[in-house]
């Protein structure tokens, strides 16, 4: 089998580069989100919203669930940028990619995996009519 290993070491520079313009992508897009939470309500004074944004009966809120996407949003850049370092060093160290042993020695990538094998919570919505002052 023939590697090149310019063009492995340079995928392994566009998936790490790509990493970094993913997240910055998301922060902006988060950026953009800030401003609209105070639109979902107060949670300390308003129970529908208290109830949407930090859940009830053990079942998270909206707020649990942005935190847990932004986890998972910053595992996934995490994860590619140490994907494309092992692709830039498997160019220069020849050596067959053992992805297992990888999962076990990145948290972000771990973290990543166990993210995607997780069931959805489910997120409380108020049934009761809400009275506006």
């Amino acid at each position: 089998m023939r590697i090149d290993h310019l063009v492995m070491r340079n995928s392994g520079l566009e998936i790490h580069d790509g990493a970094i313009e993913f997240a910055m992508a998301v922060s902006r897009t988060r950026g953009d989100l800030e401003p609209l939470l105070p639109y979902f309500g107060n949670p300390d004074s308003d129970e529908a919203a208290r109830i949407f944004r930090h859940g009830t009966e053990g079942h998270p809120g909206f707020d649990n669930a942005l935190e847990d996407l932004d986890q998972a949003l910053r595992n996934l850049a995490e994860s590619y940028k140490a994907i494309g370092q092992g692709v830039v060093a498997m160019s220069t160290n020849v050596k067959t990619a053992e992805w297992a042993s990888m999962i076990d020695k990145n948290a972000y990538l771990k973290n990543l995996i166990e993210f995607a094998h997780r069931g959805d919570d489910e997120i409380p919505v108020p049934s009761t009519p809400v009275e506006r002052d």
